[in-house]
């Protein structure tokens, strides 16, 4: 039985942990608000911007499985403080540079650092609360980084407008050394037994054997793929296309700012409303299927259907909240997984989940400028916009349908003996 002071303690590990991935979400989505500032310094068409973007998201999926190894070996304290240095220092690269190639590397090192944070945060719930509490923290953490996003939206626009871009960055690099020095001093490691954890970390070894167990498990790739898809509304569009898509559908720039901040918005609000209502009504599989389904007609509507600023403001927030169901997929991936090698398991998920992330943002340019050409225009229209993104919609659908056949695996979480087979990874 925890003590309050226990829980209290347990809660602010789990903060900080979150405090840093609210951070990491403030500089992900920075080139979206800044695009026209980039695309001038930078000299970039809509495609090369967008493979600017991408480079985040290269190294955010490439170093998702050495993230979970490292944080199951190491813990989160050492792990997480070097990965918010990181995300400083290419932060810092990416202000002081007009040459393309560094401006891409040094999205690269922000995506490198960025990689750790969720799956750090995982982590921490797992090895400091109960697993009742697993759901509703991680939602309560994706809303502190959509918080983190819609104040890196709203504040960016205005601090690009008065002191530029490059300025504006350096702030943020400030605020990662703050971030990076707090985590070393007051972030701790939890090393004593609890009810789900052993009294030693695994051997990389056991971790190791625990990766290939799950890259066998069918289970974990479904909901890594369904994860993958009901995350687009953030990945393939408010992080990156949102702020142009609105001011082509009739915003203003701030308008449009405001407007794309209520995906983050939206998601904020409704992932620790799938949380709690995954718990109250004992089930992953049942939420994820309304969720996937409802951000699908929400997005087509918002994509298709001509409307005034109040019901485009409503589509928005919508089809974040809907598509926030997709944080019930970590809480499946925990309930299958040895709590031991709980990072590798997340990370594995969030792997997959950011392929889309990675792939998008550059597809989406392609698409644009083919069209653009096709047509003879230099400024893509909102129809260009409309037709290029109707992809986000079409994958909520398809997640709808791979929920249908994934397993329900809350029994685990309500203590039901829950039988050794390929779905559980258990290491001996």
């Amino acid at each position: 039985m925890k003590t309050r002071s226990s829980m209290r303690a347990a809660f602010t590990m789990c903060f900080l942990g979150m405090l840093f991935y609210c951070y990491e979400y403030y500089l992900r989505v920075a080139p979206s608000v800044m695009k026209v500032e980039l695309q001038t310094s930078f000299h970039l068409t809509e495609a090369s911007f967008g493979y600017l973007v991408a480079f985040y998201y290269y190294a955010y999926t490439l170093m998702q499985i050495p993230v979970g190894l490292s944080i199951d070996k190491f813990g989160p304290r050492r792990v997480l403080t070097f990965a918010c240095a990181i995300c400083a220092l290419g932060t810092y690269c990416f202000a002081t540079t007009t040459y393309t190639p560094i401006a891409q590397l040094a999205r690269f090192m922000i995506g490198f650092g960025s990689a750790f944070a969720y799956v750090g945060v995982l982590k921490l719930t797992n090895d400091w609360l109960p697993a009742k509490y697993f759901a509703p923290v991680t939602g309560l953490c994706n809303t502190l980084g959509m918080l983190g996003a819609i104040f890196g939206e709203v504040s960016m626009e205005y601090l690009v407008n008065i002191i530029g871009w490059q300025l504006t960055l350096h702030y943020a690099v400030i605020a990662g050394v703050l971030l990076m020095l707090t985590l070393w001093f007051v972030l701790k490691d939890k090393h004593t037994q609890t009810s789900r954890s052993v009294h030693e970390p695994l051997m990389l070894s056991a971790i190791l054997k625990a990766l290939v167990m799950l890259a066998r498990n069918r289970q974990m790739w479904l909901i890594g793929l369904i994860g993958c898809f009901t995350f687009l509304p953030i990945s393939g569009f408010a992080e990156v296309w949102a702020p142009d898509y609105l001011e082509n559908a009739g915003l203003t720039k701030s308008q449009a700012a405001w407007g794309s901040s209520l995906v983050f918005l939206g998601f904020a609000f409704g992932a620790p409303t799938w949380g709690y209502l995954s718990e109250h009504i004992k089930s992953r599989r049942l939420p994820l299927i309304m969720g996937s389904l409802a951000a699908a007609s929400s997005m087509l509507y918002l994509l298709w259907m001509p409307a005034d600023v109040s019901i485009i403001y409503l589509m928005l927030f919508l089809t974040g909240f809907f598509a926030s169901v997709e944080i019930l997929i970590f809480a499946v991936g925990n309930d299958i997984s040895d709590s031991r090698a709980s990072a590798t398991a997340a990370a594995f998920s969030n792997m997959i989940i950011t392929i889309a992330g990675a792939l998008l943002a550059p597809i989406v340019g392609l698409i644009l400028d083919n069209s653009l050409k096709a047509t003879g225009q230099i400024i893509p229209s909102i129809t260009h916009y409309s037709a290029a993104l109707t992809i986000i919609p079409a994958c909520l659908l398809f997640a709808s349908i791979l929920s249908l056949i994934l397993k329900e695996s809350h029994s685990k979480c309500k203590g039901a003996s829950v039988p050794t087979t390929q779905a559980n990874v258990v290491i001996l």
